[in-house]
């Protein structure tokens, strides 16, 4: 078999392995792109804020939850929110009460702190509350937890290794080489429908192979960061330590300590970026008390957590108000660069809206090349099996001549 046989072979195996969850992939990215805008659109109740008053603190957010609900425990606050817009927290059951509250995330009134409402984030599946979480969990573990993650970063660094295969195979064998490649950038018109699918699917790729391979690249990083990503980025380049692996080396803080609340550690990070020169805002922070630390995240809205280059993220501990580590463009290595911009990229948020509609469209081209590479490969197995068929009846039509005669 000479080697363009063989990729052929690769590619058409590949793509049938992969087609059905690329196109579940492609689907719900497409619509995840904007998820914040569609969820907020689809739920009101859930983030229309109702008091017309100034926004409360985020310590005075945290007291109020308490008062409303005692079992639950604040982990995660996006308090940087447009004027009439709910403040969407996650919670956690707080330690010596229920070990399930029924649900993780709260909405909070940011003037009252009133609870406007509850839900488990990600559940299933398609109640207006519900339907925008679940596709985002569906897209990247298909609702399937660690073990669909994990199968999806596989599909995505088949994903990346088949765009090299498909890329070879639209390259002519004879010369002039420009010359007959660049038919493979156009669909013909007129042509029979196998020709034009065949069209699409080849120069619909041609034309978006880099943000194809950036998307299936991203893919591996956001699903195997650990497993594959980091591992072969930090054989090419340098990399500072993730902040899950240094917090494993720091002593683990006593439950009875005093912490500094939520709102000392937003005012020290604050005072981080403007020594930096940032402009960036503090946006959100989250309570990760087990590793005795509070990080405070900078961005302008919820739905603009990934915008340029990264978001920049400031690690305190949760007691002294030490600044432990500081994550921002340009603040590590080319490595660690690289690493913070793939969310941005594979959300399309590295270029704000224009960024997420190209991801909308990227995400449905993906499900169209999944669809009419099956088409391509049906059209011609069944004109296969229509050869084999017409040749078995021949060799029995010339037997019962010979036996005949």
């Amino acid at each position: 078999m000479s080697l363009r046989g063989a990729l052929v072979r690769l590619h058409r195996w590949a793509g049938l392995a992969m087609a059905a969850f690329l196109t579940l992939a492609g689907l719900t990215g497409a619509v995840i792109a904007f998820q914040g805008e569609l969820d907020a659109w689809l739920n009101p109740s859930l983030y229309r804020a109702r008091d017309p008053g100034p926004a409360l603190s985020p310590d005075a957010l945290v007291a109020r939850l308490a008062q409303q609900e005692p079992r639950a425990e604040l982990t995660y606050l996006s308090f940087r929110v447009p004027p009439g817009m709910s403040v969407p927290a996650f919670v956690r059951p707080r330690a010596g009460t229920t070990p399930d509250l029924g649900f993780d995330q709260v909405f909070l009134d940011p003037a009252s702190g009133t609870i406007l409402g509850t839900r488990r984030w990600g559940a299933c599946c398609f109640a207006a509350d519900r339907v925008v979480p679940f596709l985002y969990r569906f897209h990247y573990t298909l609702a399937a937890g660690n073990t669909g993650e994990i199968f999806m970063g596989v599909v995505a660094i088949l994903w990346a290794l088949d765009c090299f295969v498909g890329l070879s195979l639209t390259f002519p064998r004879g010369r002039p080489f420009l010359l007959k490649w660049r038919t493979a950038w156009t669909i013909k018109h007129p042509a029979a429908a196998q020709r034009r699918v065949l069209d699409l699917h080849r120069a619909g790729a041609l034309w978006l192979w880099l943000l194809l391979l950036l998307m299936g690249v991203s893919g591996v990083a956001l699903a195997l960061p650990d497993q594959v990503f980091r591992p072969l980025l930090g054989a090419l380049t340098p990399l500072t330590p993730s902040p899950y692996a240094q917090a494993a080396t720091r002593p683990h803080p006593a439950p009875d300590r005093p912490r500094i609340g939520f709102d000392r550690a937003i005012e020290l990070a604050a005072a981080v970026a403007r020594a930096r020169g940032w402009a960036a805002r503090p946006g959100a922070v989250f309570d990760a008390s087990a590793a005795g630390a509070l990080v405070v995240y900078f961005f302008e809205t919820p739905f603009d957590r990934g915008r340029g280059l990264g978001t920049p993220v400031v690690y305190l501990d949760d007691s002294s108000g030490e600044v432990l580590r500081v994550d921002a463009p340009g603040a590590g290595t080319t490595g660690d660069d690289v690493l913070r911009l793939q969310f941005p990229l594979h959300s399309g948020q590295v270029a704000g809206t224009p960024g997420r509609i190209v991801v909308a469209v990227l995400g449905m081209t993906t499900a169209m090349l999944s669809v009419t590479g099956v088409l391509i490969w049906w059209v011609k197995r069944r004109a296969q099996r229509r050869v084999v068929r017409d040749r078995r009846t021949l060799v029995r039509e010339s037997r019962r001549v010979v036996s005949e005669g």
